[in-house]
């Protein structure tokens, strides 16, 4: 029985993929008990190699090839649709596991039957933990938005959070966005509104590498800028799913802390730069005009700086 699959993408990630696999099987569980799925991403260099190699030495570890690139999310969904265990882990390539974490996850999860189980990471040296109580199940709506004071957001930092019952996924369609950036954040959202079964675990388990090479530290662009007001509207069509007012209030500030910060990087872009971005935009943006003042809208929505 495989109780466990291990979703890894990768792409030109050939200086960290082995040490990221190594730790997947660096556990204190039986390999026959869990999959690592790797999803080769068209990969122009060494790294399908790299998970070839380790293959004879991990027989539980399997690669599958796309034939174009499909960017993370995609990945990540060609993953889910390979996955045969009962709960689903997305894992970075460049990130890794701790060791013997497996075990203490699976058998909480399993336990108590939940949806999605959520634990702590470190990033930099530093454990970023939750304050929700251990071990207490939750509607999802309810875990992501009862506590008006803490910053609920930071819940939706990664996929790789959280563990995810697979029927679960496959039940609700939860799928990411494809040939997309910034995919992470309303996949998240939407899965912890379908779920009435969240918990929180305080298992330290993923290490978060601060990866000087990755797209999403690299200088800003404007089609990044693009697709991160893309994600904006994306979060806010969530207003759509839940149930209260709560929610539905912390949602809209959530959108309007985003626009407003993007007003002063869309500032900051040359002209031709700022015709790229209108280029690219989401024009269904619009939805969220009224929840902005008209200078970080006109910045937001056709590129007009001059008032900004």
């Amino acid at each position: 029985m495989i109780r466990l699959s291990i979703i890894v993408p990768f792409y030109n990630v050939e200086k960290y993929i082995e040490e990221c696999i190594r730790s997947l099987y660096d556990q204190d569980i039986p390999q026959e008990e869990y999959e690592v799925i790797c999803v080769d991403d068209c990969s122009p260099d060494g790294s399908r190699a790299i998970v070839e190699r380790l293959q004879k030495e991990y027989k539980t570890l399997r690669l599958v090839c796309h034939e174009r690139n499909k960017k993370l999310g995609g990945a990540r969904n060609t993953g889910l649709r390979e996955a045969k265990g009962e709960y689903v882990w997305y894992v970075d390539s460049d990130d890794t596991a701790y060791p013997n974490v497996l075990k203490n996850m699976l058998n909480q999860a399993e336990s108590s039957r939940v949806d999605i189980l959520q634990f702590d990471y470190s990033r930099g040296g530093r454990i970023w933990k939750n304050e929700k109580s251990d071990n207490e199940i939750l509607r999802g709506e309810d875990y992501l938005f009862a506590n008006k004071s803490c910053r609920w957001y930071d819940k939706l930092c990664g996929a790789w959070r959280q563990l995810f019952n697979r029927e679960f996924l496959q039940k609700n369609e939860l799928l990411f966005i494809e040939n997309a950036m910034y995919e992470d954040t309303d996949y998240i959202m939407r899965a912890f509104i379908a779920s009435d079964r969240v918990m929180y675990s305080p298992i330290v388990a993923y290490d978060y590498r601060i990866n000087t090479e990755s797209v999403t530290i690299a200088p800003m662009s404007p089609e990044r800028l693009a697709w991160r007001v893309n994600l904006v509207e994306r979060c806010h069509r969530c207003l759509h799913i839940v149930q209260t007012e709560e929610a539905k209030e912390a949602i809209n500030q959530m959108v309007t802390n985003f626009l407003t910060s993007l007003r002063n990087e869309i500032k900051a872009l040359s002209r031709p730069q700022r015709n790229v971005y209108i280029q690219n935009i989401d024009k269904t943006i619009s939805e969220c005009r009224e929840l902005v003042n008209w200078r970080t809208w006109l910045a937001v929505r056709y590129g007009i700086t001059i008032f900004v």
